[in-house]
């Protein structure tokens, strides 16, 4: 765990490669030694909002039955961190709720990997994309439509 310390403030590494502000203050003990208490800071911060770009899946794996869609977000780092404390952390986390052809149901993707969805049946298909942060909420969507051919 790495960290950088400036007048009683530290910004420390922690796991995920997420860095979180920590104070520390002195406070005088009974037997008048100094003693630092440390006290972690993982407020979400004003911050701009999170945003999702879905592109349209790519040609050549498309043509040969796979769909393989690129994303890109702005404003949030997606992780598998999830629960109230998570929604905490700066900066902010969050992942992919993934649905396709408007099932009831949807998958989770915490990864910035490319989105693989094999085994479709020929035909039109969509897949809507949620951005959603670590409690679940939804901060951002979109929809893409495609078409797999026949083979």
């Amino acid at each position: 765990m790495s960290s950088l310390l400036n007048s009683g403030r530290a910004l420390v590494r922690g796991g995920l490669g997420l860095w979180v502000v920590v104070v520390a203050q002195a406070s005088s003990g009974a037997d008048g030694i100094e003693a630092a208490r440390v006290t972690p800071q993982v407020q979400a911060a004003e911050a701009a909002p999170a945003r999702l770009a879905v592109e349209a899946p790519l040609a050549g794996p498309l043509a040969h039955g796979a769909v393989v869609v690129p994303f890109h977000v702005d404003n949030l780092q997606i992780a598998p961190v999830y629960g109230n404390d998570a929604a905490k952390v700066v900066p902010r986390i969050g992942h992919l709720h993934l649905t396709l052809d408007n099932a009831p149901w949807h998958w989770v993707q915490a990864s910035e990997d490319l989105i693989v969805i094999q085994g479709l049946e020929a035909g039109p298909h969509s897949l809507r994309v949620d951005l959603a942060d670590a409690r679940h909420q939804v901060l951002d969507s979109r929809t893409v439509g495609f078409t797999v051919p026949s083979r």
